[in-house]
């Protein structure tokens, strides 16, 4: 259909075709240098628009009194194409050609009188100017009051804008055969000089040989003045650094650049323009820069029309008859515009869905405009459709969106298999043998494939082997084949999925790997792991119609890595589980060791010290003063053994005899080790304090034993002077764990020796002292077992302060 251009219900499609009537005569006027046959376009285009009883063009006469009409459309006031009219002060023409713009809603209310008298009752027209003066008038007439508005005056402007150079190029009135007359090449020099853009052209020492009026006049030049002044002038330093950095580099590689930058005016003024450069045949340069101001004021004016033309546009009937096609659309149907035009649209589209005929028949009798989407299975494409109705039929504009749609479909898919995935490897139920069957089957879904398979490779055997599958003949656990004759061995060779979805049409019709399975869609990616080269793959007999999708990809990557980590994960298990069996064993021999030690040991020793106690005894008083005293060594040896062999025994058995873990209170526990050891803290005039101690998590046997060995270590290691302990506690930011702190004032250890004394039977301060050496790495021992650590800090002579760290009452981690 026509768009409508009636006042009030003027549609998008009009504003459409107001812009491609100013472009396409734009092309006209330059393409024909015909000044009548330019005239008559420019009358014959604009009546397609503008709805008016009459419309001319009208060219100001010598003396200035009278216009003639050019060309017309329609019954002029003056009548016929020899007829003239007033342009004198007071008349209609020279009103126009007085203030330039003129629009009149009715000539009985204006100060404006009619073209003629009586008709018609409003009008419209603007001045048209050539060499710079007034060359004539283009104006409208309708017989209406308030037939026009802005737009159509803005519209009637843009029209006189591109006729002002075909005019000028043909003020002369040449005749055609005439040499004089003005070349393609005038013509254009007369666009670039009357062009809105500024156009210059740069020598190539960067110096202006050029200069047009739009470009000197944005500088705040004269056109003259800016001859041989160099660009560098002409913006802000900053600017001409960015430009030498950025904008030369890329106009010496491609030939051109655009972008924006900071123009400077000639009173230090700055603006924002567009510009863009070409690079010409000698080294110089053609540059176009606009104002971004005004480029922006366009583009807002602009807006709505240039995102329509971007869009298919039809124009239908009240009959549903094609009346108008654009470009877009013609392209989009896939038919020239001629093979539509007069046809009807159920025609075309016999099998449009529903939605979109019941919208558009909504939107014609409600006459109010609609938007939806529709699949057309002849386009075979997803459409975003608006729908402006009006009363002689409808402007319907068409976006293609099954990109969009398909990313959205793939999306829901790529979502839906990814949670399905989490779903099937986080499920601690399933066994692995399970998960990898369910990923499989996944895979066959998510891909649209008949096989999913995981294999296991050798390259340098040239073996493959199915470790599990889907249900498939020729593909099932256990299957055996040369890798060289299967896809595998392009598989392991890249870092990303391998894929073919029509193998013969990729050259591997005549691979033996396509003989022996036959599969023209394969997509199959390595897993990585350190226990042998695997894959996960899938296939069909079939061909897949579309490439894979990046979503697509990702998912066979992701199954792949959790296969990757899950064998990894298995792999390390096995190692552990071994380790530990070896641990086991280990723990049993020194099992074996420790009962052997306080039985089959500790007899003999028993022996030796009994039989070494009746010589005391028996022959005591016959033995001279070193006979006693070697006597006195060997028994001090067998009691100092003995305690060793306990000790050891103690050591041996943290682990295995332990209670299990409780809640225990330190403050308890400390109470109970100074009634353990009350004799030796009377003996000692030992003073022990304590802060609030904690309630940890632990076995209540070792940790009293823990304490009453520290607390009995500062004791006898306390000096000349009564023993002064303290035992406090804090609790750490970092794990939550309690850090339990025992200080004492006594002699110290070395730092180089504070490692040294929690290993077994290291004694720091000579045998004399009593013990066995190994309280201290009983100690250690213990802690461990609790999932904490013991450190010494010391200095000789200055005391030393053992540090416990114990896991809180409730922690969960903390299991023996």
């Amino acid at each position: 259909m026509a768009p409508s251009t009636r006042r009030g219900n003027e549609t998008t499609a009009a504003g459409s075709s107001r812009y491609e009537a100013v472009a396409d005569l734009a092309q006209r006027a330059l393409a024909d240098d015909d000044l009548e046959t330019i005239l008559r376009e420019t009358t014959s285009a604009v009546a397609t628009v503008i709805d008016a009883r009459s419309l001319a063009v009208l060219e100001l006469l010598p003396g200035g009194s009278r216009a003639t009409i050019r060309s017309h459309v329609g019954r002029h006031p003056a009548g016929g194409e020899a007829g003239t009219v007033p342009a004198t002060a007071e008349s209609w023409v020279g009103t126009v050609l007085e203030r330039g713009a003129v629009i009149v809603d009715d000539h009985r209310t204006s100060d404006v009188d009619p073209p003629v008298e009586g008709e018609p009752r409003s009008s419209v027209g603007v001045r048209i100017d050539a060499d710079g003066e007034a060359w004539g008038v283009l104006e409208a007439h309708a017989a209406d009051p308030g037939a026009f508005e802005d737009a159509d005056l803005a519209f009637l402007e843009r029209i006189a804008d591109v006729l002002e150079p075909a005019l000028d190029a043909n003020s002369s009135r040449t005749p055609p055969d005439d040499p004089a007359r003005p070349t393609e090449t005038d013509r254009v020099f007369q666009a670039v000089e009357t062009a809105r853009e500024g156009v210059a052209v740069l020598e190539p020492g960067g110096e202006f040989a050029y200069v047009n009026e739009a470009y000197a006049e944005l500088y705040g030049y004269e056109p003259a003045a800016m001859r041989g002044m160099h660009w560098e002038e002409v913006h802000p330093p900053g600017m001409i650094s960015r430009i030498y950095r950025e904008v030369f580099p890329q106009l010496s590689t491609t030939g051109v650049w655009s972008g924006e930058t900071i123009g400077l005016r000639s009173d230090d003024s700055r603006f924002v323009k567009e510009h863009s450069l070409s690079s010409t045949a000698d080294g110089g340069m053609v540059c176009v820069v606009r104002d971004v101001v005004e480029r922006r004021r366009l583009e807002s004016e602009f807006e709505e029309i240039y995102g329509r033309i971007t869009d298919a546009v039809i124009g239908l009937d009240v009959d549903w008859t094609f009346t108008h096609v654009n470009d877009r659309a013609a392209e989009l149907i896939g038919l020239e515009d001629r093979e539509l035009l007069g046809h009807s649209f159920w025609t075309v589209f016999p099998d449009v869905d529903e939605t979109f005929e019941t919208e558009c028949r909504t939107a014609m009798e409600s006459q109010e405009p609609t938007s939806f989407e529709a699949y057309v299975p002849a386009l075979e494409s997803w459409l975003e459709v608006s729908v402006y109705p009006s009363e002689t039929g409808l402007s319907i504009y068409l976006r293609d969106v099954t990109d969009r749609k398909t990313v959205e479909r793939e999306l829901r898919e790529s979502n839906w298999a990814l949670r399905r995935l989490y779903e099937i490897t986080a499920d601690s139920e399933r066994s692995f043998e399970e998960k990898v069957t369910e990923l499989l089957e996944l895979g066959r879904e998510r891909l649209g494939l008949e096989v999913g398979f995981v294999a296991s490779v050798d390259a340098e055997a040239d073996q493959f082997e199915v470790v599990h599958a889907t249900a498939d003949d020729r593909i099932r656990p256990g299957k055996t084949a040369p890798l060289s004759e299967t896809y595998c061995r392009q598989t392991i060779e890249t870092m990303e999925p391998f894929v073919l979805t029509d193998a013969p049409a990729q050259g591997w019709d005549d691979d033996r790997a396509y003989e022996r399975w036959g599969f023209d869609t394969y997509v199959g990616c390595e897993i990585p792991s350190s226990d042998g080269s695997r894959t996960v793959c899938f296939a069909d007999d079939d061909a897949r119609s579309e490439p894979l999708t990046p979503a697509e990809r990702s998912f066979v990557e992701l199954a792949a890595q959790w296969l990757g980590y899950e064998l990894e994960r298995r792999h390390h298990q096995t190692e552990l589980e071994e380790l530990v069996d070896e641990l086991e064993a280990s723990n049993e021999r020194l099992e074996q060791f420790a009962y052997a030690a306080s039985h089959d040991l500790q007899e003999p020793l028993r022996m030796v010290t009994s039989y070494l106690r009746l010589i005391e005894d028996r022959y005591g008083d016959d033995l001279d003063a070193d006979g006693e005293e070697f006597l006195e060594y060997a028994v001090d040896g067998a009691d100092r053994m003995r305690e060793m062999i306990e000790g050891l025994l103690e050591y041996s058995r943290v682990d295995t005899r332990g209670d299990s873990f409780e809640t225990v209170d330190l403050e308890c526990v400390l109470e109970a080790v100074q009634s353990d050891i009350r004799v030796q803290i009377a003996e000692s005039d030992a003073e022990i304090t304590a802060s609030p101690l904690p309630r940890v998590r632990g076995d209540s046997g070792q940790l009293r034993q823990l304490f009453q060995n520290l607390l009995s270590n500062a004791i006898k290691y306390s000096g000349d002077e009564p023993p002064r302990i303290d035992v406090s506690a804090e609790r750490s930011r970092t794990d939550g764990y309690w850090r339990i702190a025992v200080r004492d004032d006594g002699v110290g250890i070395d730092p180089e020796e504070s490692e040294r004394i929690f290993d077994v039977f290291q004694r720091l301060h000579g045998r004399d002292e009593p013990g066995a050496g190994i309280g201290l790495a009983l100690c250690q021992r213990i802690v461990e077992r609790h999932g904490g650590e013991i450190r010494v800090d010391s200095e000789p002579g200055e005391g030393s302060t053992f540090t416990v760290t114990l896991p809180p009452a409730g922690n969960a981690t903390a299991e023996p």
